[in-house]
């Protein structure tokens, strides 16, 4: 009787187990001309569509705010704000990402080192050659255009690190099984003895 009732049990959490999974979501976000865009989606490769995204300042303040479409994608203008802004995903139900976006991220100035200390013998530096300021926003653009799919593709693969599989889930119950089964064979010599 025990025994049926703990695999009954089981088979219950395995069930809340892959709904847990199945509605877990994820959002990822990048700057890219001057607007902040991202996706929304769940585990499994499905989108997040038609649902709230905030942007919030270190304050927890709501800058901006803007809904996934039906490719769970967004688009919001990037805020006037002190770095790190955090993207909130919010899909009802209580199911909620959230992702920070650094100083780095949102194209901010490097923090200057101190320069130097001039020596005596020291010849004054000289540019390589002609440069061209009016290149570094079309370059920066090109950097960025390049580098976001490639981020995206990052932050899915540090999701999908995180998935429980079916190996993971196959050697669980494995064990499981086995715990009970040396169980009952305690149980047994127990009751062998006790009938002696």
């Amino acid at each position: 009787m025990r025994l049926s009732i703990s695999v009954v049990a089981l088979g219950l959490i395995l069930a809340l187990a892959g709904l847990a999974q199945a509605h877990r979501i994820n959002v990822f976000a990048y700057v890219e001309d001057g607007r902040i865009k991202g996706e929304g989606y769940m585990p499994g490769g499905g989108k997040v569509s038609n649902q709230v995204v905030q942007i919030l300042d270190a304050g927890g303040k709501v800058l901006a705010e803007a809904k996934t479409n039906q490719d769970g994608a967004f688009s919001l203008p990037l805020p006037q704000a002190k770095p790190p802004l955090t993207v909130v995903l919010s899909a009802g139900a209580g199911h909620q990402a959230t992702f920070e976006l650094r100083a780095a991220d949102l194209g901010a100035p490097a923090p200057a080192t101190p320069a130097a200390p001039a020596t005596m013998n020291a010849k004054p530096a000289t540019p390589a050659g002609p440069v061209n300021q009016d290149l570094t926003p079309q370059i920066k653009k090109a950097v960025e255009q390049a580098v976001a799919p490639l981020r995206a593709q990052l932050a899915e693969m540090a999701l999908r690190s995180n998935e429980v599989s079916l190996r993971d889930i196959i050697g669980g119950l494995g064990w499981i099984v086995g715990l009970l089964g040396l169980a009952a064979y305690f149980k047994a010599r127990k009751m062998a003895g006790a009938s002696k």
